[in-house]
């Protein structure tokens, strides 16, 4: 990822049409000047009104306001980027051919083209977006003859008909783009739904779907709604979901005001960090809801999971009850429900229970059966399952 955003800033000026500073005006340590960090942070600040704040931007042009797009590319790229990079990582999938649909300016292809992917077909309804994508993919050197670049807009008849000379893929990719498809329309989840599920006739017999949204309330649970729907239809979980790839999510059943999210780490890059102090965002964690899916047709000699059966998945930060417990939250096969401990327990430190983080994959033997969940006991041990 360093070395994808040096070539971004190295070509700033003319990927995004930013004005060059006069001779001599103060720069900062990354190469950008004050007025253009001005510049992108004010737009910045209405893109993240638009698309998280009152989501006035949802279903707009917004990547044809130059502006606006320079904003996406020094904030929201990386961020994107790295949380695909993220999922690649945790999941250990390498795919080979890729189709982006709801690309952007390719930050989810570039993860997976960095990752190994040999070729990618990028579908987006703007062309502004796309022509960025090409310029900054030709930054990473990637190999240009083998992307290709599709105007098509994904509320189509047929939004998949483009890419169909380049199929079967590998990976067909909804990053970030789910969420602005039909607002308002009554049969909205049927739709995205049916799209999401179209993807099983482009994928190769090892192929999967991978879906990354926002981890706002709604959004969270419109993609497990989608996780659920495809389940319906057959579809395996692959991951992020431990003992649940053909199960429901419990974090729907939970309520309204219930959803699940991952939380991945990064090194924030020096100009995402600027960004996020002067428009007062926080991306020291990168929080979002996705999983990857294998449709009906997958081979059954292939994995159904990413993780053992017996594993379970932590899915809350910790929290501190009025008893002085502290807990998290696991979901697993046997469901959702909290682990926790005293917060004077020299065991908790011990055992690694204190330094148990939101998404991390775990196995946990001779727990203490609690009432409502589980304890940890004097004989309880934790193991925490590598990535990938």
């Amino acid at each position: 990822m360093a070395a994808r955003i040096e070539a971004l800033l190295r070509r700033r000026h003319e990927l995004v049409g930013l004005p060059r500073g006069r001779p001599g005006a103060e720069v900062s340590s990354e190469g950008l000047t004050h007025s253009e960090y001005a510049r992108i942070s004010d737009a910045l600040f209405r893109l993240q009104r638009g698309l998280t704040g009152n989501r006035s931007l949802i279903g707009a042009r917004y990547m044809d306001d130059p502006d606006i797009l320079a904003a996406y590319l020094f904030f929201y790229w990386p961020v994107s980027y790295a949380q695909v990079a993220g999922v690649l990582t945790q999941s250990g999938l390498r795919p080979s051919r890729i189709l982006d649909m709801g690309a952007g300016p390719g930050p989810a292809s570039a993860a997976l083209l960095d990752a190994g992917a040999e070729s990618a077909v990028l579908v987006d309804s703007s062309s502004s977006a796309l022509d960025l994508a090409r310029r900054v993919l030709a930054q990473g050197g990637t190999h240009t003859e083998r992307l290709r670049y599709v105007t098509a807009d994904l509320e189509g008849e047929e939004p998949y008909r483009e890419a169909a000379e380049s199929e079967p893929f590998d990976c067909v990719v909804f990053g970030h783009s789910l969420n602005e498809l039909w607002i308002e329309t009554p049969d909205r989840a049927d739709r995205i739904l049916a799209l999401a599920a179209a993807a099983a006739g482009r994928l190769s017999p090892e192929g999967f779907l991978m879906v990354v949204e926002p981890a706002l309330l709604a959004t969270s649970r419109d993609a497990l709604a989608l996780r659920d729907g495809l389940t319906a239809l057959g579809w395996t979980i692959f991951a992020p979901c431990p003992g649940r790839d053909r199960k429901t999510c419990p974090a729907l059943a939970a309520g309204p005001g219930h959803t699940c999210h991952d939380e991945l780490r990064w090194d924030t890059p020096e100009t995402v960090r600027i960004l996020a102090r002067r428009t007062g965002l926080d991306k020291d964690s990168l929080k979002a809801t996705w999983f990857l899916a294998r449709p009906p047709k997958a081979p059954a000699c292939l994995p159904r999971s990413a993780y053992p059966e017996d594993a379970f998945r932590v899915v809350s930060d910790p929290l501190l009850n009025k008893a002085g417990r502290s807990r998290y939250l696991l979901c697993g096969g046997s469901g959702r429900f909290p682990f926790s401990a005293s917060a004077e327990d020299p065991r908790a430190l011990k055992s690694g229970f204190a330094y148990l983080r939101r998404g991390d994959v775990i196995r946990v033997e001779n727990p203490e059966i609690r009432e409502s969940g589980w304890g940890l006991g004097p004989e309880t041990r934790i193991e925490v399952l590598p990535c990938g």
